[in-house]
């Protein structure tokens, strides 16, 4: 099997899986630098020991988060195009520590806001009022949004899921706004693509991120590695810090897990300071 047939059959089998578009074109990038790393003609002859030797090999390249992006690519090519899966203990995700949380304070978030651009005041609230990742937000349709029940549909998301948060009179109203400066076809993208020639029908989800660091570099507290996902730490921070129980959290964070909730109240220490110390409750001086 040659490169292009592994990549097109593996590109179907995501489609299939109904994979974010994000998604697919993030893994099919993965298997391509590796084949052609290898300057494979058949791409078959592939085995653990060389998948294990190339991702030993991109540690100079890429971050812990990214490796494991690329394990979870060629780990599903092994198991629907060469139908020889590889077991977790065979080809195990890389250990790091996370990236510490990003969060702002809210002087911060009223500095943030304070923006006479309609779109990016949108695109701000929709990640720190509704907890929405950068690839939802480039999404939307106007048909998600429910102002009579006061709901947002986010339909097709990471893994295909589909969920709905609340939608808040500040973000609706910021949404009437954007309405009025931009009038995006009802039937439509609520964000619809700048060019005719771009490959999705609605707005670039890079092209968020560099308004939004564009945007944030004013002020005294950027520093480099922030992003626009910190909008969404904020918010699901925020919900826990005011008593929104984990499982509903999960729910509005779209998550398949709990332990990617949890990571929110780990990072939540403000109760710490009030926690009692062992020698203060054996009264031992």
């Amino acid at each position: 099997m040659n490169k292009d047939e592994a990549l097109n059959k593996f590109t179907f089998m995501m489609e299939y899986r109904n994979l974010s578009s994000n998604t697919i074109h993030m893994y099919q990038w993965y298997l391509s630098q590796m084949f052609d790393f290898y300057q494979l003609e058949d791409v078959s002859i592939l085995n653990v020991s060389m998948v294990q030797n190339y991702v030993v090999h991109m540690k100079q390249t890429y971050a812990p988060a990214s490796l494991n992006a690329m394990v979870s690519a060629i780990r599903y090519f092994f198991d629907v195009v060469l139908e020889t899966p590889l077991s977790r203990r065979q080809f195990p995700n890389i250990l790091y520590d996370p990236v510490e949380i990003t969060v702002f304070t809210e002087e911060q978030i009223h500095l943030l806001l304070d923006t006479k651009d309609v779109r990016l005041r949108v695109f701000l609230l929709l990640g720190l009022d509704a907890g929405l990742r950068v690839g939802e937000v480039a999404r939307l349709k106007v048909s998600d949004i429910d102002s009579k029940n006061m709901l947002l549909h986010i339909r097709n998301s990471k893994r295909g899921k589909s969920r709905k948060v609340p939608l808040s009179n500040a973000l609706l109203n910021a949404l009437r706004k954007y309405w009025i400066v931009y009038r995006p076809d009802k039937n439509g993208y609520l964000f619809p693509a700048g060019h005719s020639y771009s490959k999705n029908p609605y707005i670039n989800q890079n092209y968020i991120n560099t308004l939004f660091r564009k945007h944030i570099k004013q002020f005294s507290f950027y520093i480099p590695h922030i992003r626009f996902h910190n909008l969404r730490d904020t918010y699901a921070t925020l919900m826990i810090k005011n008593d929104c129980n984990i499982f509903t959290l999960k729910k509005l964070l779209g998550h398949s897990s709990f332990s990617s909730t949890s990571r929110y109240i780990k990072y939540d220490i403000s109760d710490l300071a009030q926690a009692p110390v062992l020698s203060s409750l054996l009264e031992i001086e």
